[in-house]
């Protein structure tokens, strides 16, 4: 995956606690696992992907629990503690401005999800609309015509590439690529 690739993934996991920002007036500790991905995969971009403008090219081994071993400076440390808020920060931000600018699709959405549990992606294009750009082959290769996994209403989704962080890899459950929790609206239409 690129940079923006991966912004955008991080986007989209923080999504349920930014809608929770925007829409409500407290948020939820629902969202500390999505913390931890986007920390994660952050991380691994300054430290394992060489895709910090500050650290440079560069990649530190992390053992088996995620702990960076330490052949590096305490100002290195620094570095790349400022480089994983400041990715964070603008993947929030990235977040942020989308769920601003599309206000009132969420509206709808949000309201569809409060009469119904689960939205197809027919339901999805009468509310918003065709996607603003064509299908590619992709796409129906993992969707198929109808845009659930090969053509299965319900279908669990696009598979991660492999190699990939753990924070981006399916969970074994077949939730979504990423865990992503539901929105804090499919979480209102549960109850």
């Amino acid at each position: 995956m690129n940079v923006n690739q991966l912004m955008d993934r991080m986007a989209m996991i923080l999504g349920g606690r930014v809608s929770e920002e925007l829409h409500f007036d407290t948020v939820t500790s629902g969202a500390s696992d999505d913390f931890k991905k986007v920390t994660g995969l952050a991380r691994a971009m300054v430290t394992r992907f060489g895709m910090s403008r500050k650290i440079g090219y560069l990649s530190f081994e992390d053992d088996n629990q995620n702990q960076l071993t330490k052949p590096f400076s305490e100002e290195t440390a620094k570095n790349i503690d400022h480089e994983v808020r400041r990715i964070v920060d603008e993947a929030h931000k990235q977040c942020k401005d989308l769920l601003t600018e599309k206000k009132r699709e969420i509206g709808l959405v949000a309201e569809e999800l409060l009469s119904k549990e689960v939205l197809s992606r027919d339901d999805l294009v009468r509310l918003l609309g065709p996607r603003p750009f064509e299908d590619n082959q992709e796409f129906s290769k993992y969707f198929g015509q109808r845009g659930d996994k090969d053509g299965v209403p319900g279908g669990r989704g696009i598979d991660a590439p492999p190699g990939l962080p753990e924070v981006l890899e399916d969970k074994p459950d077949g939730g979504p690529p990423g865990g992503v929790a539901p929105t804090v609206f499919e979480k209102q239409s549960q109850l």
